[in-house]
C-alpha cells in the first residue's frame, strides 16, 4: 500500500504532492440545486447532516459516494482578523461540529470558495459573501483547521478595480496554499472551462471544471457532451479529470414550492447524463435531493456496473470514437469507448437525434476482433458471442451502454 502510493507520489508534479492522489474520479453529493432553484439554495447544518444520514442508509456510500460537498452560501463575512465566519443563522455553532458529523458517517466533506473578491451568489442576503482573493493562505489554514477534505474554488468577480485575475495565478496560488497546511485536499477549480484547463490546470488541482455550468434541461446536458468531445487524453490518476459538473438525477426542487420536485428532464435523459458522465470519467457528484430517493434515482445513481465504469483503476477516459451512419447522421448515432483494467471496452452507443435508431458496432472500431462477449451493463444482462458486430435500436436521447470482452 504504501510503496504503491510513493509510486504515484513520485509521478505527480511538485505543485500536487500535498493533494490527495486520486486515483478515480471523485463521486458525491452537492448542495447546489438540492432545494429551490440553483443559486438560491438554502443549505445549513441540519440539511448537511441529515443528508449524511441518508447516504449512510440508501445504498450511497456502499455504492462508492464518498463526498459531501457545502456549495456557495454557506459563508457571511470576515472578522477583525480577516478569518472568514460562517453564517450563524445556517451554521450556528460553526462548521466543525457539521464537518465532525459528516466525518463520523464515514464521509469527507468539501468547501466551497471563489477565487475573486466575492463569490457568486448572496444566497439571498442584502450584502455579498467574500472570496478568497487575498486571503488565500489564510482561508486554507482555516479550512484545515476545520477538517476540510475538498475544496472547490469558483471564478466569479474576478474582474475588479480595473484588474482581471488570471486564473493560471490564482490557482496555482491556492493550490501552493493548500500544499503549505497540515493537511491533504482534493482541490477541484471552477473556472467554466474558459482558459482551456485541461491543458494544464494538472499542475495545481485534482480536477476541473472543463465546460459550463450543467443546468437541468436536455439542451444543457447534450452540450456539455459535445464539449467534452476529444478531452479524454487530459485525464487520468497522474493528472487529474474533467469535471462535466453536477449531476441532476431526479430532478431540482421547485421554485416555487420547495417541497416538490419540478423535473427538468426524462428519466431516460437521466440515465444518459448519468451514462456520458461515467463513460468521461468525470466527476460523479449529485445535486438534487437524495433525501427519500425515487425509484428513478435509485436504478441510476445506484448502478453498480455504470459506476465501475466511471471508478475504474486503469484510469483512462472514454471519448467518442465514431459514429453510424443512420438516417440523422453520425453525428447524431454516436459510439463512445471507455478502456477498461481487464482489456475489456466499455462502449456507449448515443443517440442525441430525435427519432429511434439502429446503431451497429463494428468490433475493429474499438481495436478488437473475433469473438467478443457482449453486456448490457443497464440491464445487468449477458447478450452472449457477438463476431464482428453487434446491432440494437437506441431510442432517442438515450445512451445503451455495454461492457464488450474478448470471448
Amino acid at each position: 500500500m504504501l510503496a504503491g502510493r510513493l509510486v504515484l507520489l513520485l509521478s505527480l508534479p511538485s505543485a500536487l504532492l500535498a493533494l490527495v492522489p486520486a486515483l478515480t474520479p471523485p463521486m458525491g453529493w452537492n448542495t447546489w440545486c438540492t432545494d429551490g432553484s440553483c443559486g438560491l439554495d438554502y443549505c445549513d447544518a441540519k440539511e448537511i447532516m441529515s443528508i449524511a444520514d441518508a447516504m449512510e442508509s440508501n445504498g450511497m456510500k456502499d455504492a462508492g459516494y464518498e463526498y459531501i460537498n457545502l456549495d456557495d452560501c454557506w459563508a457571511d463575512h470576515r472578522d477583525d482578523s480577516g478569518t472568514i465566519v460562517p453564517d450563524k443563522n445556517r451554521f450556528p455553532d460553526g462548521m466543525v461540529p457539521v464537518i465532525d458529523y459528516v466525518h463520523s458517517k464515514g464521509f469527507k466533506f468539501g468547501l466551497y470558495t471563489d477565487a475573486g473578491i466575492y463569490t457568486c451568489s448572496s444566497g439571498e442576503r442584502p450584502h455579498k459573501i467574500p472570496g478568497s482573493y487575498g486571503h488565500y493562505q489564510q482561508d486554507a489554514s482555516t479550512y484545515a483547521q476545520w477538517g476540510v477534505d475538498y475544496v472547490k474554488m469558483d471564478w466569479c468577480n474576478t474582474e475588479f478595480n480595473n484588474t482581471k485575475l488570471d486564473p493560471h495565478k490564482q490557482y496555482a496560488e491556492m493550490s501552493a496554499a493548500l500544499d503549505n497546511t497540515t493537511r491533504n485536499f482534493f482541490f477541484n477549480s471552477c473556472e467554466w472551462g474558459v482558459d482551456n484547463p485541461w491543458e494544464w490546470m494538472w499542475q495545481y488541482a485534482n480536477s476541473w471544471r472543463s465546460g459550463p455550468d450543467h443546468h437541468d434541461n436536455w439542451d444543457s446536458t447534450e452540450r456539455i457532451i459535445e464539449h467534452n468531445v476529444g478531452l479524454s487524453k487530459y485525464a487520468g490518476p497522474t493528472k487529474g479529470w474533467n469535471d462535466l459538473d453536477f449531476l441532476m438525477t431526479g430532478g431540482q426542487a421547485c421554485k416555487d414550492d420547495h417541497t416538490k420536485i419540478c423535473p427538468g428532464q426524462t428519466d431516460t435523459e437521466y440515465r444518459t447524463e448519468f451514462s456520458m458522465w461515467a463513460i468521461m470519467a468525470s466527476s460523479l457528484l449529485v445535486a438534487t435531493d437524495i433525501s427519500n430517493m425515487s425509484a428513478t434515482q435509485k436504478e441510476i445513481l445506484l448502478n453498480e456496473e455504470i459506476i465501475a465504469v466511471n471508478q475504474d483503476s486503469l484510469g483512462k477516459a472514454g471519448d467518442r470514437v465514431g459514429g453510424w451512419q443512420c438516417s440523422e447522421g453520425p453525428e447524431r448515432c454516436q459510439i463512445w469507448a471507455k478502456p477498461l483494467k481487464d482489456s475489456s471496452i466499455a462502449v456507449a452507443l448515443f443517440n442525441s437525434g430525435k427519432e429511434s435508431h439502429d446503431i451497429t458496432l463494428e468490433f475493429k472500431i474499438i481495436g478488437m476482433d473475433g469473438a467478443v462477449m457482449v453486456r448490457d451493463l443497464w440491464q445487468h444482462k449477458d447478450l452472449g458471442v457477438k463476431n464482428t458486430s453487434f446491432s440494437t435500436t437506441v431510442a432517442s436521447r438515450v445512451a445503451e451502454v455495454y461492457k464488450i470482452t474478448k470471448a
